[in-house]
């Protein structure tokens, strides 16, 4: 076996004693890190961690080996958090968001008002050059409100039980007076 084996066999003990062995995978490479370390990379098998990879440097003078230092690195596909952003900068964007929805919502309410001033006037228009001398806004108005006095009281559900015991009783005091 040669020192380099020797030096990968060493690093994957020190990387399941960090871990487990089901955790660490295959080996992946081995970086000279000069002056006699060499950090040697394995696969990671954690969930959540894939492209992730075991990182263990090793310290050797030919004679004598220690173990540095292990660590779980972020590889090249490896899934990454985004960067935090301060609260402060956050919430300055989310108050400029409403701001802007604001002055969108209220631009969309004057064009919708505006459509309306437009329909009505044409309605009115359009009334007024008919001939036959009726008053069709007053009759529609009346035949919506006598259907609207029709359906008012049914609504097609029951009050809740307390509900329905207390109008009854309103009902019955209604009666008397």
């Amino acid at each position: 076996m040669s020192n380099q084996e020797d030096l990968q066999n060493r690093a994957r003990k020190a990387a399941v004693d960090f871990a487990n062995s089901q955790s660490v995978g295959d080996f992946v490479s081995v970086i000279d890190e000069g002056e006699n370390v060499s950090t040697f990379l394995f696969e990671s098998k954690l969930k959540g961690y894939v492209g992730w990879h075991f990182s263990v440097s090793i310290f050797s003078d030919g004679e004598d080996t220690s173990v540095s230092e292990v660590n779980l690195m972020p590889g090249e596909n490896a899934l990454l958090a985004p960067n935090w952003v301060p609260w402060s900068e956050r919430l300055a964007d989310y108050k400029a968001l409403q701001a802007e929805l604001e002055a969108q919502a209220a631009a969309e309410a004057a064009e919708a008002a505006e459509a309306e001033v437009e329909d009505e006037t044409s309605i009115e228009q359009e009334v007024s050059d008919e001939d036959s001398g009726e008053d069709l806004t007053s009759t529609a108005l009346v035949d919506e409100s006598v259907d609207a006095e029709d359906n008012a009281d049914d609504t097609g559900k029951k009050p809740p039980r307390f509900l329905r015991r207390r109008l009854g009783r309103l009902k019955y005091k209604k009666d008397k007076s």
